[in-house]
């Protein structure tokens, strides 16, 4: 079927029609026609066994059958730093071709508010291509003596974290300085499942950056059997499911608290992140949105992440750009409190 052209269409105007061909079609044959043949390399910041790893290799086995040619997809596993590695890499080093996605750690898009020296890059200027799940993080205890929050302000407690900038060690610095709990940190795990194995084996006694979902999955005969307690979470609103869980924002009256809790755990909200570097051709962001929204909507995926317990709360592009937006409002004074907090004017 031709599209009529009208004879007298300014040229500037008919060189816009040709030059649009199809509309959405035409980009979409254009994507099919690049990603046929090729393989996505899908970036993690962890080693193999996490929750991330978890949600990222169920959704791109079947994300491949919704990109345009049917591309292969693989795991590329990148640990560092809590993530951060990883995401600077897809930041500045990563090609902009469109065959490079990644799921970073939530937490590392503040690392340029909170350190700019140290993260030279704009979260704000990824790609984003959605979330799989909104996430509420937790503190996780092993250790039977320890199950309140009371027992987390008078008696002291060895906590597990990744690197200093990861979500496990953020999470302990803010809870401690904010809500007086007497926390030890000790880091250096190369990711998350070796810190719940050190709790486990009562080398430490918990670890924050639990997240929900993580304890349906990785924790859940420890919840169930009372091995592990949820001493505190720390969502914008309580998880519905952990309802008798006290709530970090709770316990707090002051807005400067609450400001900090909003820059430190807002970022969950897009708890399970996919994004493109910057500079990805347009038609290839389209493709990989469109791919990323029809998986979420795939009744194979769904029914497989349901199987295994996994939770499936979406957030679109838009709302990811919305939420970074507002932290990266975040008055000044919030902003050096934090930097004082997390020791990042005293490197």
């Amino acid at each position: 079927m031709f599209t009529r052209i009208p004879r007298r269409l300014p040229v500037c105007v008919l060189a816009g029609v040709l030059a649009l061909g199809g509309g959405p079609a035409a980009a979409q044959d254009s994507a099919a026609g690049f990603y046929r043949g090729k393989t996505i390399q899908a970036v993690i910041g962890y080693p193999p066994g996490s929750t991330f790893e978890l949600y990222l290799r169920l959704f791109t086995q079947h994300m491949t059958r919704h990109v345009p040619g049917q591309p292969n997809i693989i795991i590329q596993h990148m640990p560092g730093a809590g993530s951060l590695k990883a995401t600077g890499y897809l930041a500045t080093v990563a090609a902009r071709d469109g065959l490079t996605i990644g799921m970073p750690n939530p937490v590392n898009t503040i690392e340029p508010l909170i350190d700019p020296e140290r993260s030279k890059f704009d979260p704000r200027q990824f790609n984003w291509l959605g979330s799989l799940n909104s996430e509420i993080s937790t503190c996780g205890i092993w250790n039977k003596a320890i199950k309140t929050v009371d027992d987390l302000r008078t008696k002291p407690v060895a906590m597990g974290a990744t690197g200093p900038s990861a979500g496990s060690a953020v999470d302990a610095k803010v809870l401690a300085a904010v809500l007086g709990l007497n926390f030890k940190l000790v880091t250096g795990y190369p990711g998350l499942t070796e810190v719940r194995l050190a709790s486990n084996r009562g080398e430490v006694d918990g670890y924050c950056g639990l997240l929900v979902s993580s304890i349906k999955t990785d924790t859940a005969d420890d919840y169930k059997s009372g091995r592990m307690t949820v001493a505190i979470q720390m969502g914008l609103k309580k998880h519905d499911e952990f309802p008798n869980v006290p709530n970090a924002f709770d316990l707090v009256t002051k807005e400067e608290d609450r400001q900090l809790f909003r820059l430190i755990f807002g970022p969950w909200t897009y708890g399970r992140p996919l994004l493109a570097p910057p500079g990805v051709p347009a038609d290839r962001v389209a493709a990989l949105r469109n791919a990323v929204k029809a998986t979420l909507d795939d009744p194979q995926f769904r029914a497989e992440a349901n199987k295994i317990n996994l939770e499936i709360q979406p957030a679109a592009p838009g709302a990811i750009e919305k939420v970074l937006a507002d932290i990266y409002a975040t008055p000044q004074p919030v902003l050096e409190r934090a930097r004082d907090l997390l020791g990042v004017k005293n490197r």
